[in-house]
């Protein structure tokens, strides 16, 4: 990204670039150092921060940053010259709104993904393969069923400062593949602020690296999504099984027939995908019975049958 970053186009001294350093083992630190002396028009500060976790690199950039205007990009996106000047006509366009967000495109690896893999449509996996369009026209949205992604959207001070930042429990940290960070933060923005600004001009690429190109990152990442959407949401129901809604269950055992279903017809995407809506319904059950500290039921039934959210193909194993 610094790369990007070096040939982009941006008006002189109106902005800052914070670098946060979660607690990498590379040369980070002497790449940033490489680029300072190469970037001139914008000021870049390099922070290191020790405690491993998105959201902890998140508050430390907003807490060193000193712009009315914030915007978050992951280290491994992509973008065009003038990605930074659509941002700054949508700020001026749009000076009432706290939040914008711009568009995620997901490029083609320059690996072959696996055949259950796929980028769109019905059995996309939209929270790992990540991508967001709502058009090629700025557009105001509601901030309710779709938020912008933090690897690429901006957020006024003003809109932190009435609602707190980023919760640290949250968020991919290292090998805890527990999610939920933005959509954390978008329900308490949502008490407050009702529309966010999308940016179609401000697109970059976002690809996905090789190693969470697996049927176990894609497990644990998605088992991290039903913990969290269960943590998160209001579940609810009259009728229950130790405090656990019933429907739960029942999704659960739907989606465990689907993947039987679609493996003996030999169709590996919506295989998978059942298997892995299974899954996320496992992860709301382990989290409901962890909350309660019923931890002869979660630990025998689900932890171990489940090997902490790896889930290997107990039942059928099909490649």
């Amino acid at each position: 990204m610094l790369k990007c970053v070096q040939n982009a186009d941006l008006p002189p001294e109106v902005a800052e670039y914070v670098i946060v350093d979660n607690k990498s083992a590379d040369t980070t630190r002497d790449v940033v150092r490489k680029y300072k002396d190469l970037i001139k028009n914008i000021e870049i500060k390099y922070i290191f921060e020790k405690r491993q976790g998105c959201n902890f690199a998140r508050n430390t950039g907003l807490d060193s940053s000193c712009g009315d205007y914030i915007i978050f990009l992951d280290d491994d996106v992509v973008f065009k010259k003038d990605f930074f000047l659509h941002y700054i006509a949508a700020f001026k366009e749009y000076p009432s709104h706290d939040i914008f967000g711009g568009k995620i495109v997901f490029p083609k690896p320059d690996f072959e993904l696996p055949n259950w893999i796929v980028t769109q449509g019905k059995y996309h996996r939209p929270m790992i393969l990540v991508t967001l369009d709502k058009g090629d026209k700025n557009s105001v949205q509601p901030l309710n069923s779709e938020f912008p992604v933090s690897i690429n959207m901006a957020v006024k001070r003003s809109a932190f400062d009435k609602c707190g930042f980023f919760r640290t429990d949250l968020g991919l940290s290292g090998k805890k593949l527990l999610p939920g960070a933005d959509y954390e933060l978008f329900i308490r923005f949502s008490s407050l602020i009702d529309s966010w600004i999308y940016v179609a001009g401000a697109s970059v690429e976002h690809p996905i690296k090789r190693f969470q190109a697996r049927k176990a990152y894609f497990r644990r990442r998605l088992f991290g999504v039903g913990r969290i959407s269960y943590r998160l949401g209001n579940f609810q129901s009259k009728k229950k099984l130790f405090g656990l809604p019933l429907y739960v269950i029942e999704f659960t055992l739907k989606n465990m027939a689907l993947w039987i279903k679609y493996t003996f017809k030999k169709k590996p995407v919506e295989s998978f995908f059942y298997q892995t809506e299974m899954i996320q319904y496992i992860g709301c059950m382990y989290e409901h019975f962890y909350k309660l500290r019923r931890r002869i039921f979660a630990g025998l039934i689900i932890l171990h049958c489940f090997d902490y959210a790896k889930v290997y193909d107990i039942i059928i194993i099909y490649k």
